[in-house]
């Protein structure tokens, strides 16, 4: 009788330890968007803040082969101001599906698949711009 008591409550305790693992594990913070994704600091590094608060608010962007020079006018890039210094010689189409990312991700994405170089241009004034120049011979 008393094997089959204590062999009842060491089934309860170990069902209770297996069942509260989960508790110890980190819990994921549910955002859809990677405010760390991997893009390097510098990156459209600008010390204009509302620039910068722009550039980190995620967006949800759905592009289906647009080409290059139009995914910009996209409502979730459509505020950038854009200089272009040497214009791509192709216009390829970009396919972007995303809930949630940040502008500067997009950016970034743009500028290492298309081979892009962006510099962002702060005026006095506050105005602010992005400077975009085609690596591609």
């Amino acid at each position: 009788m008393m094997n089959l008591k204590m062999l009842s409550v060491l089934s309860g305790l170990s069902a209770m330890l297996v069942t509260s693992c989960g508790l110890l594990l980190p819990k994921p913070d549910y955002k859809p968007h990677d405010k760390l994704a991997v893009i390097p600091q510098e990156f459209l590094f600008t010390t204009h803040e509302p620039f910068n608060i722009w550039l980190d608010t995620p967006v949800r962007i759905q592009i289906t082969d647009m080409p290059l020079l139009e995914v910009f006018e996209h409502p979730a890039l459509r505020r950038l101001k854009l200089v272009w210094t040497k214009r791509p010689t192709t216009n390829p189409g970009v396919t972007i599906h995303r809930v949630a990312i940040t502008r500067r991700q997009i950016l970034w994405a743009l500028s290492q698949d298309h081979q892009l170089t962006m510099l962002p241009v702060t005026m006095p004034g506050g105005q602010a711009y992005v400077e975009i120049i085609a690596r591609d011979s």
